[in-house]
């Protein structure tokens, strides 16, 4: 999509139209950049349901953890100047932080590529409410090292696990800043925001005049269940159209982790400076190490650079960042180097199937078909020793958003097909496996009827058993026979 075509556009706005009503999304806005040229932005919707006012690509969206992205690129300018190394270990970067663990080892990159132990609360008595430690109602926030008065777990050995590590950028924006004498807000203003004409970005974490208003949805059944379990009251809000609930605006907690605003005309100077190789934020060569594999189990699924997601979208190689905040916004930026594209989403919704609004939006400015699947039987071999419980290495801290987006993960066979079951997530009521790549047996999709099918792929020993399993949320799990089966 070089230029806006009137067919273009007619397909972008007709699929987004769809979805917005399909989903009963308060507001989303759209746009997809070619090269330095915003070519296409709408807005759909509602900034705000109860007075009407129409969604914009101009008003300000909370970027959530695109946030990340951004001081990656701070970082490693600084690592460009010689200022820090990737090398360089965080207790010597902050003597003052208490840490419990396996910290020595701990590094600028292991932070970048969420391998360092980290998980999603800063300790094991923290689990309970992990979102205590992440948001706050008001907007002192303290820094580090009095945000964490009980320290950081560092859970599992740095560099040999993947877990999101949220309390892992806080470090890293501490870090940054210490380096530079400056707030990271400060920092990401002279370093990114300001050079590339971001005129109405900031990581102040300011509830703005043209800021949209954020919405979420009652919980579900697995959500209640979670609340339950843990002892905290499920609430019971009211929606303001029969759908959609009215956020309370909560600020970040550590605003490296997830605190910028931006609009989509300026998140599209942005991606045009990561279409431009780092856009002169970093050397161009060490931007292609940001984008290459650092932690990559399985090339054939989403894998991590230095702070970006790398991935094969309906055949096109992309890097990407998306934003979740509490509230609720949604974001995503995807970048598809080899075509000079780059397309952004703002929902300001927080929605469990943003991926899938995502996805359908991207294959609509791609105009790509949907993922061709091969009708192809299941390897009789994979077919007889599939079958079986899985679940994640051990970390309680590293595997919450396992435990609980998915839980636990069930293969069973049946009539010469696999079935899998997840415990909590779209997956639970069972997905068939099915074979994606008739070169390769033990790589499978899920039967899930989406344009891009979620890909799974087994994992053997040296005699062809299966063993383990990993998915394109760069899980990995390993079969447990003393578990029983529950579907």
């Amino acid at each position: 999509m070089k230029r806006s075509s009137a067919k273009d556009v007619g397909r972008i706005r007709q699929t987004v139209a769809s979805l917005a009503q399909e989903y009963r999304l308060p507001g989303i806005s759209v746009g997809v950049v070619s090269g330095e040229e915003l070519v296409y932005a709408e807005g759909f919707g509602f900034a705000d349901i109860e007075s009407g006012t129409p969604q914009d690509p101009s008003l300000r969206q909370r970027i959530g953890s695109i946030t990340k992205t951004m001081v990656g690129l701070c970082t490693i300018a600084l690592v460009d100047e010689g200022r820090l190394s990737l090398d360089d270990r965080v207790v010597d970067r902050l003597p003052d932080m208490t840490f419990h663990g396996l910290s020595k080892s701990l590094t600028i990159r292991h932070l970048l590529t969420h391998t360092g132990g980290i998980g999603e609360a800063p300790t094991v008595d923290n689990l309970a409410n992990p979102e205590v430690a992440l948001w706050s109602d008001g907007p002192d926030i303290p820094g580090i090292p009095e945000a964490y008065p009980e320290g950081i777990t560092i859970e599992i050995p740095p560099g040999t696990k993947w877990a999101y590590a949220n309390h892992g950028f806080v470090l890293l924006g501490e870090i940054v800043a210490r380096a530079e004498g400056l707030p990271i807000e400060e920092v990401l203003r002279g370093r990114v925001f300001e050079p590339l004409g971001m005129e109405n970005t900031d990581c102040l974490d300011s509830p703005t005049a043209d800021l949209t208003t954020g919405y979420h949805r009652p919980p579900g059944p697995d959500e209640r269940e979670l609340l339950e379990r843990a002892g905290r009251e499920v609430p019971d809000e009211e929606t303001v159209d029969g759908h959609n609930i009215r956020g309370r605006y909560q600020y970040v907690r550590g605003r490296a982790a997830g605190a910028v605003q931006s609009t989509i005309p300026d998140m599209a100077r942005y991606a045009s400076a990561l279409l431009r190789r780092g856009g002169g934020i970093v050397q161009p060569d060490t931007f292609e190490e940001m984008v290459a594999p650092h932690w990559c189990p399985d090339d054939r699924l989403t894998s991590m650079g230095l702070m970006f997601f790398r991935q094969h979208r309906f055949g096109r190689r992309t890097f990407h960042h998306g934003g979740g905040v509490v509230g609720g916004w949604n974001t995503m930026i995807t970048v598809l180097p080899d075509h000079d594209l780059a397309v952004l989403v703002h929902l300001n919704l927080t929605f469990d199937k943003f991926d899938q609004v995502h996805g359908r939006i991207l294959q609509a400015v791609l105009d790509a078909p949907e993922v061709a699947v091969p009708a192809a039987p299941v390897d009789p071999r994979i077919l007889a020793s599939a079958p079986g419980v899985y679940e994640a290495t051990p970390g309680r801290l590293t595997n919450f958003r396992i435990m609980t987006g998915t839980g636990r993960i069930q293969i069973s066979a049946e009539d010469g097909q696999l079935i899998l079951h997840a415990r909590r997530g779209p997956w639970k009521e069972g997905k068939r496996m099915l074979p994606a790549d008739r070169a390769d047996p033990a790589f499978f999709v899920l039967d899930t009827r989406e344009p891009e099918p979620p890909r799974v792929a087994l994992v053997l020993d040296e005699s062809g058993v299966v063993t383990g399993l990993r998915f394109d949320r760069l899980v990995s799990m390993v079969r447990n026979n003393s578990l029983e089966p529950w579907a």
